[in-house]
Order: C-alpha cells, then sequence, then structure tokens
C-alpha cells in the first residue's frame, strides 16, 4: 500500500511547491507528483500517470478539491473509478476519505463548488474582456513567435520530451500542446 501526494497548479507563476510541502509536513507518503496545467481537464501527463499506476489499497492525497479539476462531471467519474478500484482518495482541506458515503456527499458538493468559481472567474473575464474591447483598450494575447514552436518541433524530433520542451523554451505545456495540435504535430 503506497501514498500519494498530488499538487498542481495551472500557470508558470504559481508555486506548486508550497502545495508538496505543506501536504509532505502533515501527512505520511511515499512519493509526491506535481505539475503545472490546467485544471481545466483531467488530461494531464504526470496526472494520468499516477491514475494509472496506483493500485488497490493506495492512497492519493489532495490538498483540496480543485486540484483535481474544475469539471464537476470528469472528477466525481474519476472518484467513483478509484473507489471501484479500492483507492482511498483524501482531500486535505476537508479532512475527509472522499471514498466513504459521508464523504462523497461533502466531495459532490465542493466540486461542484470549484466549477462553479471557474465559470465565476471566467463570466468575470469576459466582462472585463468585453469593456476593454468597447474602450478599444484591448489587445488580445500575443502569439508565440513562430521561431519559438520551430525550436519546440526540432527538439522533439530530436527525442525530447514535450514537458522539457516546455520548460526549456519558458512556456506553458498547455500552450505548447495547443501550438502543436494547431500543426498536426
Amino acid at each position: 500500500m503506497t501514498t500519494y501526494i498530488y499538487t498542481r497548479v495551472s500557470t508558470e507563476d504559481q508555486n506548486v511547491q508550497q502545495q508538496s510541502d505543506y501536504l509532505s509536513a502533515k501527512h505520511h507518503h511515499d512519493f509526491i507528483v506535481s505539475e503545472k496545467f490546467t485544471g481545466t481537464t483531467l488530461d494531464r501527463p504526470r496526472f494520468d500517470q499516477l491514475i494509472k499506476q496506483l493500485k488497490n489499497g493506495d492512497t492519493l492525497i489532495v490538498r483540496e478539491v480543485s486540484r483535481l479539476g474544475r469539471n464537476a462531471a470528469e472528477v466525481l467519474t474519476l472518484c467513483e473509478n478509484l473507489k471501484d478500484r479500492g483507492i482511498r482518495l483524501l482531500v486535505d482541506d476537508l479532512n475527509l476519505d472522499v471514498t466513504s458515503p459521508a464523504g462523497k456527499l461533502v466531495f459532490t458538493l465542493m466540486v461542484g463548488v470549484a466549477q462553479m468559481e471557474r465559470e465565476q472567474m471566467l463570466e468575470r473575464q469576459r466582462i472585463g474582456i468585453n469593456r476593454a474591447k468597447a474602450e478599444g483598450k484591448y489587445q488580445g494575447r500575443k502569439a508565440l513567435d513562430p521561431s519559438v514552436i520551430n525550436v519546440a518541433r526540432k527538439m522533439l524530433k530530436e527525442g525530447a520530451t514535450k514537458t522539457a520542451v516546455a520548460k526549456h523554451l519558458k512556456i506553458g505545456q498547455s500552450t505548447l500542446y495547443k501550438y502543436l495540435a494547431l500543426e498536426g504535430v
């Protein structure tokens, strides 16, 4: 039986180490898996690998529900999958094993709140962008320099991982994936 801590932040300027330090000081664990990746999808490289390697009797610890994701349906499906596989899921800020019946009720409510927070943030962002556009101040996000994507393609062709390429180029993994997808790579 192995205990894993999973920590995640969404952007490069956030510090994932704070979550790792906090959880490792509070919980006995065998491994920490950390990544910088958006929570809007469960399709995250390190998270996917972690979920696949979990076995019956293992424990997964996260700081809060939103570290798993912000899509209520996906996170609830994940929780059910872990429960069916005999994997304990502990959400630290709830101090609760969410695979128990009472834990599942609280967890379901918190997942809904996490999704609502994301939707409210996006709505506030849309309002601000629309106001800035109306005032002629909105520039939009600048596109990556094509030379950056050329370097990324070259590094990938030479065998580098996408994670290493993104880190080397100082861009987010999701940004790299997006540009590569646009080019069919």
